[in-house]
C-alpha cells in the first residue's frame, strides 16, 4: 500500500450499528439470511482480492487487489479519467497492463539481488525522494483539511441554481436557422427576394446558389453556443436576428462584418432544464470549489501576514536590468564620477595640500 502511493506521489510530483431485532423467529430469520449473504459477499469480495494474477518462481507477486490499485492510480494520473476505476477497462488493455508490472516485478526481484539498496547513490535518491513525498503530503493534507472544513448550505445552492437555471439545460430549445454567405449586398438582396417568395423551399435554394455558401445553425436561443473551443459558434448579428424574428418562419438580411447573409428562422422550441434535485450534487460541488479556492487564497495571506517572507528578486532579472535599476538614497551609482576634468582634479590637489 506505501510502495503504490509513493509511485503515484512520485509521478504526480515530477509534477485528496445499532440494530433493533425484530421479534419473533421471522424477524430472527430474516435478520439471519440478510447477514448470511452480506457474509457470503465479503469473502466472496475477499476471495477475488487475493486471487493471484503472477507468479514468479512460484511466489505470488501480483494479487488482484494490488492489480487494481495500480490500474486505478494509472487512470487517476490522467485528468481524462478522473473517476474511473479498474472495472472501466477492456480485459485486453488490462492484460498489457499486467505485462508492464511483470517487468517491474522482475527489475525488482534484480535489483534485490544486487542490494541495490545498499548503493550509495539509491540510499541519496531514496531520501529526496521521501522528502519530496513527505513535503507533498503535508500539502496535500494541509489543503484537505480547507477543503473539508468548507461546507456548502443547501439554500446557498439552491439560491445559486436559481439564478444561473438558464446554464442547466436538459434539451436545448431555441429556434432552428439556417443561412446563406455571399460576399455582396446585391447577391444576398436577389436572394432574399428570391427567398422569400419560397421560404419553405430555402435550404433547397440556397444549397443550388453557387454565389454563396450554405449553413446549419441547428437551434438557437438565449444561452450560449460555444463550440469545442469554448468560442460562441454562431455570430452575434445572427443570433440576434433569428431570436427577435416574429410570425415564423420568417427570412431577413444580416451582416456580419463585412459578409452578408441571408437567414431563415423556424420551429421555435423552448429548453428543457434540469430541476434542482437532479444537479443538486453538481452544483454543492462547483460552489464548494470555488469557496475552497477563496478560503485556499486567504490562508495563503493569512500565512503570508504571519511570516517574514523574503524574495530575492534580483535573481529574476537579467544583468541589464540590475544594472539600470535605482541606487539607493545617499548611495552614488557604480562608475559616476570616476572621471574628472583635469582642473577640478588640481582644485582637489590644491586644497589636501
Amino acid at each position: 500500500m506505501k510502495n503504490n502511493r509513493l509511485s503515484l506521489l512520485i509521478k504526480g510530483s515530477a509534477l485528496v450499528l445499532t440494530v433493533s431485532l425484530l421479534p419473533g423467529c421471522k424477524g430472527l430469520d430474516f435478520f439471519k439470511k440478510k447477514d448470511a449473504a452480506k457474509t457470503e459477499a465479503t469473502e466472496s469480495k475477499a476471495a477475488d482480492d487475493a486471487l493471484v494474477l503472477c507468479s514468479i518462481d512460484g511466489n505470488a507477486v501480483i494479487k488482484k487487489s494490488d492489480f487494481d490499485k495500480r490500474v486505478t492510480q494509472m487512470l487517476q494520473a490522467n485528468p481524462y479519467f478522473r473517476g474511473a476505476g479498474a472495472e472501466m477497462l477492456p480485459l485486453n488493455v488490462k492484460r498489457k497492463f499486467l505485462d508492464r508490472l511483470v517487468e517491474e516485478e522482475l527489475f525488482v526481484l534484480d535489483a534485490n539481488k544486487q542490494n541495490i539498496e545498499k548503493d550509495a547513490e539509491f540510499q541519496k535518491t531514496l531520501k529526496e525522494m521521501v522528502d519530496l513525498v513527505t513535503r507533498s503530503l503535508k500539502i496535500q493534507f494541509r489543503e484537505k483539511k480547507i477543503y473539508d472544513d468548507t461546507k456548502v448550505a443547501e439554500e446557498q445552492s439552491k439560491k445559486y441554481f436559481d439564478e444561473h437555471k438558464t446554464q442547466y439545460v436538459k434539451v436545448a430549445g431555441g429556434t432552428l436557422a439556417s443561412g446563406i454567405k455571399f460576399d455582396t449586398d446585391a447577391a444576398a438582396s436577389a436572394f432574399l427576394a428570391k427567398a422569400k417568395a419560397n421560404i419553405n423551399d430555402f435550404e433547397k435554394l440556397a444549397k443550388q446558389t453557387k454565389s454563396g455558401k450554405f449553413r446549419e445553425f441547428g437551434r438557437i436561443g438565449q444561452e450560449p453556443t460555444n463550440n469545442a473551443m469554448g468560442m460562441e459558434s454562431v455570430p452575434a448579428p445572427i443570433k440576434e436576428a433569428v431570436v427577435s424574428m416574429r410570425n415564423l418562419p420568417a427570412v431577413e438580411k444580416v451582416k456580419v462584418g463585412k459578409e452578408l447573409w441571408v437567414v431563415k428562422a423556424s420551429d421555435k422550441k423552448d429548453s428543457v432544464f434540469f430541476d434542482f434535485e437532479e444537479v443538486k450534487p453538481q452544483v454543492e460541488a462547483m460552489i464548494k470549489n470555488n469557496e475552497f479556492r477563496t478560503k485556499l487564497t486567504s490562508e495563503i495571506e493569512k500565512l503570508r501576514a504571519s511570516y517574514k517572507v523574503t524574495v530575492n528578486e534580483d535573481f529574476f532579472k537579467d544583468a541589464k536590468q540590475v544594472a539600470e535599476q535605482p541606487a539607493a538614497a545617499g548611495e552614488q551609482p557604480a562608475g559616476e564620477g570616476a572621471e574628472q576634468k583635469p582642473e577640478e582634479a588640481a582644485e582637489e590637489t590644491s586644497q589636501a595640500a
